[in-house]
């Protein structure tokens, strides 16, 4: 299937934050890093924030619990809310750190994210909340602007963060699906062993049913579940495969149509991309296609 080269979250801030990994890290960046550890216990004491600091620097107070029992783990979707600010240096006594508002787009409107337990920074501190929890989490810069700054000029190069986090809801793939599916009034046609949701949307009983061998003539649009427009799509032209060739969702679908037919799969991620996305493809997301057998030859 195509290259896919859109933006996962399309966010101010978060898409760098949450998908930061041990791998995009500068091995030059230390003394900054050192730095910013720091500058996190200098102000955290300041503002006598009863947290930890973990090894990679990432400072995590709650500072709200709300008594639930559930936690998010590896692999599910977080929804969140939160503000941040930048922590410098006061202009009157450099000795002391300051926080400066910075943006508080997300402090109501819901903000969604996949946690990979490997990746440092922010996912370090949902881990460790519960569903209702208020945390605040200071991260270093190389888990948010890292050298460049933010591009509006707020956060300059080089310095760490302060998110005033919420979390208001973990779920896992088949909630996430099972939600989505309610809330788009899409019925099954099967439901599969594997987990696909098969929707059959135009039937033709007289097609023929495609085989292994065969070149297969499909149109497909290809979407996230919370994305507004198509991560990949044939548009008005057709894509050609054999069955055995794709990711295993989409086989899978493909090969209950018949030629003039049409189907709605959506896919838990282990039939996609599984745990080690695809590009901007999310690790542990599940996807939507729209399919159509056009020919079997």
């Amino acid at each position: 299937m195509r290259k896919i080269s859109l933006s996962i979250f399309g966010l101010l801030l978060v898409g760098g934050l949450v998908s930061c990994n041990k791998s995009d890290i500068n091995p030059g960046s230390d003394t900054v890093l050192q730095s910013n550890k720091a500058d996190i216990q200098t102000y955290a004491t300041s503002k006598a924030l009863s947290g930890t600091m973990t090894t990679t620097g990432t400072y995590v107070a709650l500072t709200k619990l709300s008594g639930s029992t559930v936690r998010p783990a590896n692999g599910e979707e977080v929804e969140f809310n939160y503000s941040i600010y930048a922590l410098t240096h006061s202009t009157s006594n450099a000795s002391v750190i300051v926080d400066s508002f910075v943006d508080s787009t997300y402090a109501t409107k819901a903000n969604y994210a996949y946690l990979v337990s490997t990746n440092p920074g922010l996912t370090e501190g949902l881990l460790q909340m519960h569903e209702g929890d208020q945390a605040v989490v200071l991260l270093p810069s190389i888990y948010a602007f890292g050298s460049t700054g933010s591009s509006d000029g707020k956060v300059p190069a080089d310095v760490p963060v302060r998110l005033n986090v919420t979390l208001k809801k973990t779920r896992s793939e088949d909630v996430q699906i099972n939600e989505y599916m309610t809330a788009n009034k899409l019925t099954p046609t099967e439901v599969t062993l594997t987990g696909l949701r098969f929707i059959k949307t135009l039937d033709n009983s007289t097609g023929a049913t495609p085989t292994a061998n065969q070149t297969l003539t499909v149109k497909y649009k290809g979407k996230l579940l919370r994305a507004v427009s198509a991560f990949d799509s044939t548009g008005t032209g057709t894509y050609s495969t054999t069955l055995g060739r794709s990711i295993p969702g989409f086989d899978e679908g493909l090969a209950k149509l018949k030629v003039g037919e049409k189907a709605t799969i959506i896919m838990p991620s282990k039939l996609g991309y599984g745990t080690a996305g695809n590009g901007s493809i999310p690790p542990y997301a599940p996807m939507r296609f729209d399919i159509e057998l056009v020919s079997a030859q």
